[in-house]
């Protein structure tokens, strides 16, 4: 069965005007052509679609049900259309964001909350997934907008640097760590570690501070960063974070400077060659900004 759009927007016009005449004008072509139409497509589906009655032509209680089934049809065709008029305008268009956990609250929703709050014509999808799934799905456009770890990935994607620190150890204030003023692998040799996932940049740089003084802790736990702050928070041991996944966590925590220095960054990344969408522009800007008034509180 090979259907022809002709003959189902024929279809469609005979059933919603109830004739061939208003059929033919609303098609713009002559009423033999929308009646040869009728015929081939009863002729193709294999039933009869409609009757004739006192001059008119009455819809059969088949031709009914598959009038619903073409509506679906159009009710697509009107959505593509409506869709291509949001495009045009720069309406509608919804916005695919993802970020790291650590970036999500304060900074990523605040800015949301601001820039897209008032904006009921801007959809969006949020997702909050790990670095190396971001990154992955930016290079692919299945985000427009990534918000991840550092250090940005050799390829054409658009980045721009949000923030930048080093690692801290990070304990209740009356852990017994917390009196000392910075913290090596040495220190940590009879506690449980709390580290982040082995894709994460920060547990490489750890793993290399680990293999450099020849030394390893007793026990770790991996999870992610804003976890180990709240396993930290609670007393399960000291976690290698930074201090923007420990003011996202939101928890009680003593930080002190890890040794040697493992530098933590952050970046936004964007679809290579995708064109400047204002409203993201405004969110990134906005982000960078939280980020370095956390930095000034925190010094």
């Amino acid at each position: 069965m090979r259907l022809k759009p002709r003959q189902l927007e024929a279809f469609r016009h005979v059933m919603l005007t109830r004739g061939v005449t208003a059929a033919s004008d609303a098609m713009n072509i002559a009423q033999p052509a929308v009646s040869r139409l009728i015929r081939d497509l009863e002729s193709e589906v294999g039933m009869t679609l409609f009757t004739r009655q006192g001059g008119r032509l009455l819809p059969t209680p088949e031709a009914v049900l598959l009038l619903a089934e073409v509506e679906r049809l159009y009710i697509g065709i009107d959505q593509v259309a409506r869709a291509a008029g949001d495009i045009r305008q720069h309406l509608n268009v919804v916005l695919r964001i993802a970020s790291v956990t650590s970036l999500v609250r304060p900074f990523l929703h605040q800015a949301l909350v601001e820039i897209v709050g008032p904006r009921l014509d801007l959809p969006l999808v949020m997702d909050v997934e790990n670095s190396r799934h971001i990154w992955d799905m930016v290079e692919k456009s299945h985000y427009d907008l990534g918000l991840v770890f550092g250090p940005p990935r050799p390829s054409d994607l658009q980045t721009v640097h949000l923030h930048s620190s080093t690692a801290v150890a990070a304990m209740p204030p009356d852990h017994p760590l917390a009196q000392k003023d910075v913290i090596t692998p040495a220190d940590l040799l009879d506690c449980r570690v709390l580290t982040a996932g082995r894709n994460s940049p920060l547990r490489r740089g750890l793993d290399r501070a680990f293999s450099q003084a020849d030394q390893a802790p007793l026990n770790t736990v991996e999870t992610s960063m804003l976890n180990c702050c709240h396993f930290a928070a609670a007393g399960m041991g000291v976690a290698i974070v930074d201090r923007i996944t420990m003011r996202a966590a939101d928890v009680e925590l003593c930080a002190k400077p890890f040794l040697p220095t493992i530098d933590v960054s952050y970046y936004a990344a964007r679809p290579a060659g995708s064109r400047q969408i204002l409203v993201l522009d405004q969110i990134v800007e906005r982000i960078k900004t939280l980020l370095d008034e956390e930095a000034v509180q925190t010094t």
